[in-house]
C-alpha cells in the first residue's frame, strides 16, 4: 500500500463512515477499498496512477466500458438544454420507447433512481394491484438494500438445512430489520418448481408476487432454465400471482432483450438498471400496462415518485447505451471473444491442476475456487469453495494488475489482445496461488 493511498484512506475514515460511501466498496480479497483517480475503457487507475485491467466494471454497471465517448457526449448535451429536476423532457420518452422496443415485458415504464428503489416499488405495486400481502423470494437472491430484500440475501445466508422440499427458514436479517418483516415473505429454494407449486396451491390466495433473478450474478454465475421460468409463469397465471424478474444485474448482459429474451419467458414486471445507463444513476420498473396503470389509479393509487426519477443525465446515458447495443452484431462479436476468454482461463486451471471452475453467461462470469465440479446451486457453492485459496488467487491477480471484486464482468472494451494478456497473467497468478496450498 503506497503512502498516498494510506494517507487518503486514513483521512477518508475521519469523514466518511468506514472511509467509503457503501459497505460494498470494501474489496473482499484485500479487505480494503480501491480509490480511483480515473477510469477509461477497460482500465481503472488508482490514486498513484497505477493502471489495472478492470474485471469488476462497477458491479457490472459499465459493461460497455468506462468513460464511453458516445455516452459522455450525450450527457454533456444535457447541460446545453439547461439541467433541471422534477420535470420530464423528450429524453425521458425517447429512452422509454427504446426500452419498450427491446424488452419483452415492457409495455409501460416508470423510472426510479436505483435498483433498490425499483425492487421496493415492484413489491408495493404487486401488493397494491393484487390486494395480497405476501411476497415469495428465492432463498439467497439479492434484490437491493431495503428491508424486504435483506433476509437471506446471499448464498452464504441461505437455509442450508432445507433438503429442497419445503419453504426455507429465514436465517439472517441484518441489524435494524425487524423480524416482523419475515411475516410478509416466503423464501423458497431456487430452480425448484415443486416447492413453489405446492406453496401456491396452499397459500396462493395471500401471495401477491414472486420476485427472483433469472440469472444469479451476485453469487458468481448460476443460471436458471427456460423450463423452470416457464413453469413459474404457468403457476403464477393459475393462482393470480404476479411474476417479477429482477434484471438489475442480468439486464443487457446476454443481449438487448435481457435474460427474459434469452430464456424466452415474459414476466409481469421487470426491473432494469446498471447496464441500462452504463453506470449513470437511473433504474426503471417496466411491465404490463394494466398493472403499471395502478400507479395512476384515481381512487387508490400505488404512490411512485421521486425528485430525481427520470433524471436527464441518466436518460441521456440510457439512450446512448441502448443505441450502442442496437448496432448489428454488437453482442455476437463481443460475446464471441468473451466465451473464448472463459475457455482459455478454464484451460489454464485444468492444465495446472488448479481446482477452479469458470462459469459465465453473456459478459458476466464467476470463478469458483476449490473444486472442478460445476456449481449448480448454493449448496455446491458453499461446500466446495476454498476461501483461502480463492483469496490467494485474486490477490495475486491484483498484484499483477488485474482488478477483481465481488462479481466479474468482461466489458465491450476488453479486446481480444487484452483478454489474452489477462489470461497469461492469471496463469502466473495460479502458479503463485498454488504455492500457498
Amino acid at each position: 500500500m503506497s503512502t498516498t493511498y494510506t494517507s487518503y484512506w486514513r483521512d477518508a475514515q475521519r469523514y466518511l463512515t468506514g472511509g467509503v460511501s457503501s459497505n460494498f466498496r470494501i474489496n473482499p480479497f484485500t479487505g480494503q477499498p480501491m480509490y480511483l483517480s480515473r477510469a477509461d475503457g477497460a482500465f481503472i487507475y488508482d490514486l498513484d496512477g497505477r493502471q489495472f485491467t478492470d474485471f469488476f466494471m462497477g458491479h457490472g454497471a459499465c459493461p460497455l466500458g468506462h468513460n464511453r465517448p458516445e455516452i459522455a457526449k450525450a450527457m454533456r448535451q444535457v447541460f446545453d438544454v439547461g439541467f433541471f429536476a422534477e420535470f420530464d423532457h423528450p429524453l425521458t420518452l425517447e429512452l422509454a420507447k427504446k426500452i419498450v422496443r427491446h424488452v419483452p415485458s415492457a409495455e409501460r415504464v416508470r423510472y426510479t433512481n436505483s435498483g433498490s428503489e425499483a425492487t421496493l416499488l415492484s413489491i408495493r405495486l404487486a401488493r397494491g394491484y393484487t390486494g395480497r400481502t405476501r411476497i415469495v423470494r428465492a432463498d439467497g437472491h439479492f434484490h437491493g438494500g431495503h428491508d424486504y430484500a435483506l433476509p437471506n440475501n446471499l448464498a452464504t445466508f441461505t437455509d442450508r438445512d432445507n433438503p429442497g422440499d419445503r419453504v426455507s427458514r429465514i436465517v439472517r436479517y441484518t441489524a435494524g430489520v425487524p423480524e416482523t418483516i419475515g411475516e410478509t415473505l416466503y423464501l423458497i429454494p431456487w430452480n425448484n418448481i415443486e416447492v413453489f407449486d405446492k406453496l401456491a396451491r396452499s397459500k396462493g390466495h395471500e401471495i401477491a408476487a414472486i420476485l427472483m433473478n433469472p440469472i444469479d450474478y451476485n453469487n458468481g454465475c448460476i443460471g436458471s432454465s427456460t423450463e423452470y421460468l416457464q413453469a413459474v409463469r404457468r403457476i403464477c397465471d393459475e393462482h393470480g400471482i404476479m411474476f417479477i424478474l429482477d434484471e438489475i444485474l442480468s439486464g443487457f448482459r446476454t443481449g438487448i432483450s435481457c435474460a427474459q429474451g434469452y430464456y424466452g419467458v415474459t414476466p409481469d414486471l421487470s426491473l432494469l438498471g446498471k447496464a441500462l445507463t452504463n453506470g449513470v444513476p437511473l433504474a426503471a420498473i417496466v411491465g404490463k400496462e394494466k398493472i403499471m396503470a395502478k400507479m395512476m389509479d384515481p381512487v387508490d393509487p400505488v404512490i411512485a415518485g421521486g425528485t430525481f426519477s427520470g433524471n436527464l443525465m441518466g436518460c441521456a446515458a440510457g439512450i446512448a447505451s441502448l443505441t450502442i447495443m442496437e448496432q448489428p452484431g454488437f453482442f455476437e462479436t463481443w460475446h464471441e471473444r468473451v466465451d473464448t476468454f472463459y475457455e482459455t482461463v478454464q484451460a489454464i486451471f485444468d492444465e495446472q491442476d488448479f481446482p477452479a471452475v469458470v462459469q459465465g453467461l453473456g459478459c458476466t462470469f464467476g470463478i469458483y475456487v476449490g473444486s472442478r465440479e460445476p456449481v449448480r446451486n448454493y449448496r455446491d457453492m458453499v461446500e466446495s469453495t476454498n476461501p483461502a485459496l480463492r483469496t490467494a488467487l485474486f490477490r495475486k491477480c491484483m498484484e499483477k494488475g488485474l482488478y477483481f471484486h465481488t462479481d466479474f464482468t468482461v466489458s465491450a472494451q476488453h479486446d481480444g489482445r487484452l483478454l489474452a494478456e489477462s489470461a497469461e497473467i492469471m496463469r502466473e497468478a495460479v502458479r503463485k496461488a498454488k504455492e500457498t496450498l
